[in-house]
């Protein structure tokens, strides 16, 4: 599988979501951020916007910059790791798990962009950033040890 083919599989599938639930994705996408950096809630907030912004794109893109071939093997270990951490996190909530999914991996394997949005705060003084070409996380060192962890297809790298 190629790039292009996994993109056109993504858009397939987002299409199939439920109106319902992105209508519930977009109402929460513009609750208030202005509770304390860091915490729960502003990330949540910032999580939901990043989210439905890459998932916009995602939808309008028509074909990746550059045509690359995915490695099965990793979008397969991936496809399993996100599900279980759903599985964990959001049980019984089966839209938001695929639609949780298309995105992280149009993410991971199309875009390579972070997993979560640069500029959101992992704590009350840390945040994801971009140094020039170069995406960082000050918690990916720590996470990326935990079993079925996604850091480790996340582009960012470690700091410590």
């Amino acid at each position: 599988m190629n790039s292009c083919e996994l993109l056109f599989s993504l858009k397939k599938e987002a299409s199939n979501l439920s109106s319902e639930h992105l209508i519930k994705i977009n109402e929460n996408k513009t609750e208030d951020i202005q509770s304390t950096r860091g915490s729960l809630r502003h990330n949540i907030s910032c999580l939901a916007r990043y989210n439905h912004k890459m998932f916009s794109e995602l939808t309008d893109r028509d074909h990746p910059d550059i045509s690359k071939e995915i490695d099965i093997e990793k979008l397969e270990d991936f496809t399993y790791r996100i599900n279980k951490y759903m599985d964990e996190y959001a049980p019984d909530q089966r839209d938001l798990k695929e639609y949780i999914r298309i995105i992280s991996t149009y993410l991971a394997f199309i875009v390579k962009e972070p997993l979560h949005p640069p500029g959101m705060f992992v704590t009350v003084n840390r945040m994801i950033f971009k140094n020039g070409s170069s995406y960082y996380c000050p918690v990916k060192s720590k996470h990326i040890l935990e079993a079925l962890s996604l850091c480790k297809y996340c582009v960012c790298k470690a700091i410590d």
